[in-house]
Formats: C-alpha cells, sequence, structure tokens
C-alpha cells in the first residue's frame, strides 16, 4: 500500500516500525579438525623425506596426489568453512597451507607429466623459496594470534613459522641449501605431531566430552582468556555459534 506524504500518522509508524528478523544459529564442527588432521598427515610425509628418512630423488612423483588431496584439498575445505565457524585463524592458516600443498602436487604431476624438468629441494631454488616468504609471515602472525587459544596450537604454528622462515634458504646457493632445509624439515615434523594431538583432542572431546577423564589424558593447556570465551560470539552485527569452544559439544 502506498504511502501518501499527508498520511503523517501511517509514515510515521512505517519508520518507526521494527523489522521482523530470524536469525538462525547453525553450529557446525570445527574445520580445524578436518585442517590439522589434513596437515599433520602430508606434512610428516613431506617432512620425513626432505629429512632423509626414506625415498630418494623420485619419491616425490609418487606421493604427489597425496600430498594434493590429502594435505592441500582437506585443508582449503577446512579453510572455507572456517568463514562458517566464524575462526579466522582457521580460515587464514589453512586455506594458505592448503592451497601450497595443492600447487606443490599440481607441480609435481607436471614434472611426471614431463612438462617441467625436476629441481632437488636441497638446491638453488628462488622460485619456491618466494613462495615461503608470505608463507612464513602470515603463519609467523598466525602462531601469534594461537597464543590467545591454547599452548599446542600455538607451538605447533610457532614451529611451522621458523621451518618456513629457515625454508627461505632455497634462495641460497650450495651445500648449506640442504643442511638448511633439513633443519627446516624437523621444525615441520614437530609441527606436523603436535597438529595429530590437537586432532587427536578434537576427537576425544566430542566422543567424552571436554571435562571427561580421557579428555584430561590430551591436555592442551588452553589460555584463561579461551577459557572465558562465551558460547554464543557475537559477529559483525549479527550473533553466531562457534563450534570448537570449551564447553561445547
Amino acid at each position: 500500500m502506498a504511502l501518501r506524504e499527508d498520511n503523517e500518522n501511517k509514515l510515521r509508524d512505517v519508520i518507526e516500525q521494527r523489522p521482523h528478523v530470524d536469525i538462525f544459529l547453525q553450529p557446525i564442527a570445527p574445520p580445524a579438525a578436518l585442517g590439522l588432521a589434513g596437515f599433520s598427515g602430508s606434512t610428516f610425509i613431506v617432512a620425513s623425506w626432505i629429512a632423509g628418512w626414506w625415498g630418494d630423488s623420485d619419491s616425490p612423483l609418487i606421493f604427489f596426489p597425496f600430498v594434493a588431496f590429502w594435505g592441500g584439498l582437506s585443508q582449503f575445505i577446512a579453510g572455507l568453512m572456517g568463514y562458517k565457524a566464524r575462526d579466522v585463524l582457521v580460515t587464514v592458516i589453512n586455506t594458505m597451507w592448503g592451497a601450497l600443498w595443492m600447487s606443490v602436487g599440481l607441480l609435481y604431476a607436471f614434472v611426471a607429466a614431463g612438462a617441467l624438468p625436476p629441481h632437488s629441494i636441497r638446491e638453488h631454488f628462488p622460485e619456491l623459496a618466494a613462495w615461503f616468504v608470505p608463507l612464513a609471515t602470515v603463519t609467523w602472525a598466525g602462531a601469534v594470534a594461537a597464543t590467545a587459544r591454547d599452548a599446542i596450537l600455538a607451538a605447533l604454528l610457532f614451529s611451522l613459522a621458523i621451518g618456513s622462515t629457515i625454508a627461505c634458504c632455497l634462495f641460497a646457493y650450495g651445500s648449506g641449501v640442504g643442511t638448511g632445509m633439513k633443519v627446516a624439515a624437523y621444525f615441520w615434523l614437530l609441527a606436523a605431531l603436535l597438529a595429530w594431538w590437537r586432532t587427536t583432542v578434537y576427537l576425544i572431546e566430542e566422543a567424552f566430552g571436554p571435562t571427561g577423564k580421557m579428555a584430561k589424558f590430551f591436555p592442551v593447556f588452553r589460555t584463561a582468556q579461551e577459557k572465558r570465551a562465551p558460547l554464543i560470539v557475537p559477529g559483525l552485527g549479527e550473533p553466531g555459534v562457534k563450534r570448537g569452544m570449551p564447553g561445547v559439544i
């Protein structure tokens, strides 16, 4: 119905009325669980190979599909779901690292197809080193932010950031590159183990409850700030539910 300018009462009622808005809260499982699981597996395999624990120079031609999908796609999906869970840390870290692993998998797919020549990870490799610069800076930022959550997640990201920073040695020449990458690999291995531990905590807490007896055997040392975090998380003008927080199953 149209409003005429001379109908002041109706015009005032329309302007001052409160619109009827329905907000549906949709809690979801913590995307970090999927992202950390994918990161843990792929990072452990690649880092252990770089450290020289197993395999040879042709090994990436076999395991690159697992890196791309297990470590890449799973993290990327988790990162995108982080938007819905209102988890900026998961969104940034898992999306960026997922994109890296998918890119590495695609790179070795081109090598396997003969479209690109093979290149040793222990030699001067500036094209890859350049990407470790933004990756390291983002990971350092995530590590600092994770100190507000729990010690395990923070230690994971700090180990990951240190390893990524050391990996910038791919800009250099000589035998020191191989040594630097091996050192970086051990920091990545530590990050992979911590990611496995954090993933296990998500599974245990959902199965037995965050205050159950089993959960006591898998501590993550949550900070006081994280323990005080509200169950209903206010967003920018709208509320939302965040899964994976203390006391939320």
